[in-house]
């Protein structure tokens, strides 16, 4: 199924990364959830997000055309970085290596952050857009982030009933997965 796509704020373009853009989106997807996580990540969260980042491997990875397993967006504004998504086969190895198997779908919507100033512009919906498709697609939802789980829900995800813990370099604090099922494509 095409979706038509949703109209982006002006000023805002949304492509496919490229190798060059892997420092940047690094950069962007750390300040993002240390953003979003105020006051609940470690002190040293930055360094070890950043470090963990492996902006190499991005780099390859957004550069590798035989990837077909993933789908990733990026949104500039101008010269910044306003919101990344990004989906991928499913399980992640992080997940395979806590047993977190068999996932609850083939894809997972492993990344999705857009910048505080444009909430609520309908960035984040044409982001989430432009990488889920009508397969199944679960992803994982730290606790207490009520602005995301509304997000979420309202397109048609569910939560599963479980919690894990983020481990020591997301301080620990509970997540859990979502769920949604595979839409169907008859008219």
């Amino acid at each position: 199924m095409t979706r038509s796509p949703r109209p982006l704020p002006d000023g805002v373009e949304l492509r496919e990364p490229t190798p060059a853009d892997a420092p940047a989106w690094a950069t962007f997807l750390v300040e993002a959830q240390q953003a979003t996580y105020a006051g609940r990540l470690p002190e040293d969260f930055g360094v070890q997000g950043l470090a963990q980042a492996n902006v190499e491997g991005l780099a390859r990875a957004f550069g590798d055309p035989a990837r077909h397993d993933a789908v990733r967006r990026i949104a500039w504004a101008g010269d910044a970085i306003v919101g990344v998504a990004a989906t991928s086969a499913a399980p992640a190895r992080w997940e395979v290596e806590l047993g977190l198997v068999p996932p609850p779908a083939g894809r997972e919507l492993d990344r999705l952050y857009v910048h505080a100033d444009m909430h609520g512009t309908g960035l984040g919906a044409a982001l989430f857009d432009a990488v889920v498709d009508d397969r199944a697609h679960y992803l994982w939802l730290i606790d207490g982030n009520e602005r995301a789980a509304r997000f979420y829900e309202r397109r048609g995800f569910e939560h599963l009933d479980e919690r894990v813990s983020t481990g020591p370099t997301w301080g620990g604090i509970p997540m859990h997965r979502m769920l949604r099922p595979e839409r169907s494509t008859a008219g």
